[in-house]
């Protein structure tokens, strides 16, 4: 309970400082301690997944979207990055993407993570065209006449002599104040009598948002461009020399960045940056690693709004010792129980500390942490607590262990440890407390958005055995809760009202709120543009997991579950071929009978659908297929059809089906339509259209200057087509 009631407080006043901030332009709090906010919520949202609510702003890139300004879409999504705060972490990170391409050969590409605000620069024949902020992510205010005004972007490119630019070239910088301008700006506020500016970030957000680019112009900010978001071209492989395109069409890009071959080199580059930060000319906060091989970077996909090809090293933690007074369990809404640790207050990287994580029991066995301990407090980059671990030296004896609970405190189930998992669960679904995070949940704004439910009246209706999964908010009627305490004809009325308005809520907007792991408002809405309805979803993962069980049958036991080996190794060429192979090798004898084959083509050919959805990855995949496959799950669905809620999403009227079942793929310049047109084109006939090429891309639409999914869709054997031939097979159809 605590959590919760911390996570929503922190969820409340995060939201209105970015509203002031963004919106308003007038910051209430400096960024350190929007920063120290911001990840405590990160820290308890890890600790407690089930309570992170659709409205929480760890959910979204983050938005600089102001009223003043003309909205712009983005070509392609503008993402964040996770962070790093140790050489374990980065490790971590690296193993999690070999896992995902064991074969590939990784290097990287090092750069400063800049302290400013993201610009997105479009220029179309080499000539700037338009400037958006990041907004959003995926849409941006239109800035392009202060843009204009920064010495450092380019109204023309090349500015030199270098190769010419493809036709179309979106790029990604970072605008900011470097240390003497800021400090000149401040000196001639002082001088004007004028109080001076106290952070660089919002100054520099500020100056760029001035409806009069005149203002603008007085202000001296600068531009470093740092990555290409979309090119009608062809453009080096790599990372690292794709920064040195850019400098060479004229672009102001990092100074030092540079490319290695293995983490240790990383490590080593970060503490040349930690000792060179302060001679800096700029502010930066960390750096930033991406991995080097772009083609390998996009085969690494993205996981919730952060590329996994890419991460923010931040710059080391602050380290302090205080009293463990007490562990207390937390319990999510999968059952999950989560150690909290109750600290006496201390001051630890900007912000007093009172809780922290202990991640599981297993590890507090490991570490020997015990209460009374003084144990060592870490703000991961300055601002996320976790217990390291005791102070053994300071013990006086009266310390006691830590005793992992043998039962549910909420409803007196013995708790299980279930296999594969270090975590503690309460098995019970109806445990009260389960219950009423799932219910929380759901009726949360952004999800369904269900009015008049706070912590109160949500454990009152529990408690009264009113409700026991969401489905039952929509059975509630007003004789029920009127003889309740505090529920006066008003308060019933109005709460009725708001549960009633949800049952016509977005089938997205429901998909999101059954609170499926890794499932946030764009990927339902992605997952949808493939499959029109939940029922479509559940029977597919039905049917692999009835594939899986037949599977797993035929082979020994494994350590990876059967699924989870073939959604891990889908993107291949050959997927077939390299299960096999790894099966051969973990047995040491042939698992290749004709029936392992085959069931291994149905699983492939089963999820299909689910792996081409942009964005997606196989963990992701498989998650939701398990959720899917639940019964429980299933049930839930089954009343909430029943109590009216449409889990089917309206047919989109189209011109034709004669692309229906096919996957394009656009690049290069058409003669005779943009690419939005071609792709309006092929929707309008059934077809869709992703942004990279893959085994399950069915046609490659090129014109001129297609470059690297040219080369892509050639290597796959993807038959290509111009203009004239997506025409005539819209004519022909799909045959």
């Amino acid at each position: 309970m605590e959590a919760q009631a911390r996570i929503r407080a922190l969820t409340g006043l995060l939201n209105e400082f970015s509203y002031r901030y963004y919106v308003q332009h007038a910051p209430a709090v400096t960024d350190v301690e929007y920063d120290a906010l911001y990840r405590e919520l990160q820290e308890l949202e890890a600790e407690h997944p089930e309570l992170i609510a659709p409205d929480s702003p760890t959910q979204r890139a983050g938005s600089d979207l102001s009223q003043d300004f003309q909205k712009v879409p983005h070509i392609r999504p503008v993402l964040g990055l996770a962070n790093a705060f140790s050489d374990e972490d980065l490790a971590t990170w690296q193993t999690r993407n070999r896992r995902l391409q064991p074969e590939a050969a990784f290097a990287y590409t090092i750069e400063p993570k800049f302290d400013g605000l993201t610009l997105v620069l479009t220029y179309e024949q080499g000539v700037l065209v338009q400037a958006a902020t990041r907004g959003n992510g995926v849409v941006g205010d239109d800035v392009t006449a202060s843009a204009r005004t920064i010495h450092s972007v380019p109204l023309r490119i090349p500015v030199a002599d270098a190769p010419p630019p493809p036709p179309l070239l979106v790029v990604r910088g970072e605008v900011l104040f470097t240390k003497e301008a800021f400090a000149a700006l401040n000196r001639a506020r002082i001088a004007a009598g004028e109080p001076a500016y106290v952070n660089a970030r919002n100054t520099a957000s500020g100056s760029l948002k001035q409806k009069d680019a005149r203002l603008t112009a007085q202000r001296d900010l600068t531009l470093y461009v740092y990555d290409i978001l979309h090119a009608d071209g062809p453009l080096p492989a790599s990372r690292f020399d794709r920064l040195n395109w850019l400098h060479q069409a004229g672009f102001l890009t990092p100074a030092d960045a540079v490319r290695v071959h293995d983490l240790d080199a990383v490590s080593a580059r970060a503490e040349w940056w930690k000792k060179q930060r302060e001679k800096l000319p700029y502010e930066i906060d960390g750096l930033v690693v991406k991995v080097d091989d772009i083609e390998l970077e996009g085969l690494l996909g993205v996981t919730g709004k952060d590329p996994r090809g890419a991460i923010a090293l931040k710059f080391p933690s602050e380290q302090v010792g205080t009293r463990l007074v007490a562990v207390r369990p937390q319990i999510g809404r999968t059952g999950r129980i989560t150690p909290t640790a109750h600290l006496a207050p201390v001051f630890v990287g900007g912000a007093t500390v009172s809780r922290a994580t202990l991640h599981n029991y297993d590890q507090i066995a490991q570490l020997d942490i015990r209460i009374g301990d003084m144990v060592t407090v870490k703000r991961s980059g300055d601002v996320i607590p976790y217990v390291v671990g005791p102070i053994a030296a300071m013990r006086t004896g009266r310390e006691q262990a830590v005793a992992p609970p043998e039962i549910c405190l909420e409803c007196g189930d013995p708790v299980e440890r279930r296999e594969g998992f270090v975590d503690l669960f309460c098995p019970n679904a109806a445990c009260p407390e389960r219950v009423f995070q799932k219910v929380s949940f759901f009726a949360s704004k952004g999800a369904m958005d269900i009015e008049g439910l706070g912590p109160k009246t949500l454990h009152q209706l529990i408690s009264e055995e009113l409700i026991t999964d969401e489905a039952d908010l929509f059975a509630l009627k007003a004789e029920q809760l009127l003889p309740l305490e505090r529920f006066a004809e008003r308060k019933t009325n109005e709460l009725l009202k708001s549960i009633d308005q949800a049952r016509t809520r977005p089938l997205h907007q429901i998909l999101m709120a059954l609170g499926i792991p890794g499932v946030g408002g764009v990927m339902a809405k992605l997952l949808l543009e493939s499959f029109n309805s939940l029922e479509t979803l559940a029977a597919m993962a039905s049917k692999v997991r009835s594939l899986e069980a037949e599977l797993t049958a035929q082979l020994p036991p494994m350590d990876e579950a059967p699924l989870a080996l073939a959604l891990r190794h889908a993107h291949l060429k050959s997927p077939e071929t390299a299960i096999v192979r790894k099966l051969d090798e973990l047995f040491n004898v042939p698992q290749t009978s004709e029936q392992v084959l085959g069931l291994l083509r149905g699983i492939l050919k089963a999820t299909d659908s689910l792996l081409a959805v942009e964005g997606i990855g196989h963990i992701l995949v498989e998650q939701v297929i398990r959720w899917f496959s639940d019964p429980q799950n299933m049930r839930l669905l089954e009343k909430l059809k029943a109590a009216g809620l449409g889990l089917e999403q309206t047919a989109k009227s189209r011109a034709s089906a004669q692309l229906a079942g096919l996957t394009f793929v656009i690049t290069g310049t058409l003669p005779f339509m943009s690419r939005a047109q071609a792709r309006s084109l092929i929707e309008d006939h059934g077809g869709k259209v992703t942004g990279s090429v893959s085994r399950r891309t069915s046609y490659l639409v090129a014109g001129t200057r297609a470059g690297s999914k040219l080369t892509r869709a050639q290597q796959l054997e993807i038959p290509v087509l111009g203009e004239e031939a997506l025409q005539q097979l819209i004519k022909d159809g799909n045959n």
